[in-house]
């Protein structure tokens, strides 16, 4: 069974091992092995202790399976400028254990962040994600997702470029269908 709870200070080290083998294992097709294989979770413990422990304007959630944390979800106010934070939230990230890839624990957090999205008072949500991965623009169009048109590179370390896009939720309905402004491919 799996279990969704709220994330606290003591699961940061798990949270940042997940976010660095969910790396290596989803994105070994578009970064050299020597980049994903250095990548270290101890530099990743930063970033998730403050979005962890400044609860809120963050809000995230882990899942476990027999006490043990498989996956997580972190959410918290948008960093496009353009965007309204009192309208919209963004999916900061969503990863999960890679033995635990297509068991529904992703689709789990998925659930429980929009759960958490739709009792406040933003009219949409958007993440940002990686282009290139068929297999992760799937899963966030199967859950209701849409892109929205925004795109932008991304310069890694080490010269790795990559193009990342913008996938919206509208809050106010399922989701699942762009709100009608936009073009008949929901951009």
């Amino acid at each position: 069974m799996i279990r969704v709870r709220r994330a606290t200070p003591e699961d940061v080290p798990v949270i940042a091992e997940i976010n660095v083998r969910g790396w290596q294992a989803a994105f070994r097709e578009l970064f050299p092995d020597e980049f994903l294989d250095s990548a270290e979770p101890t530099t990743r413990e930063p970033i998730f202790a403050e979005r962890v422990g400044e609860q809120p304007p963050h809000h995230a959630l882990v899942a476990e399976v027999r006490g043990v944390v498989v996956g997580f979800v972190i959410l918290g106010p948008p960093e496009d400028e353009e965007l309204e934070p009192d309208r919209v939230h963004e999916l900061w990230g969503l990863y999960i254990e890679p033995a635990r890839f297509r068991t529904g624990v992703g689709r789990l957090l998925i659930d429980h962040a929009l759960a958490y999205l739709r009792e406040g008072d933003w009219e949409s949500a958007i993440l940002w994600t990686l282009k290139d991965v068929e297999r992760t623009c799937r899963f966030y169009e199967v859950a209701g997702w849409y892109r929205d048109g925004a795109e932008r590179a991304w310069e890694l370390p080490k010269g790795n470029h990559v193009t990342l896009v913008r996938y919206r939720f509208d809050l106010s309905g399922n989701g699942s269908e762009p709100p009608a402004t936009h073009g008949e491919d929901g951009r």
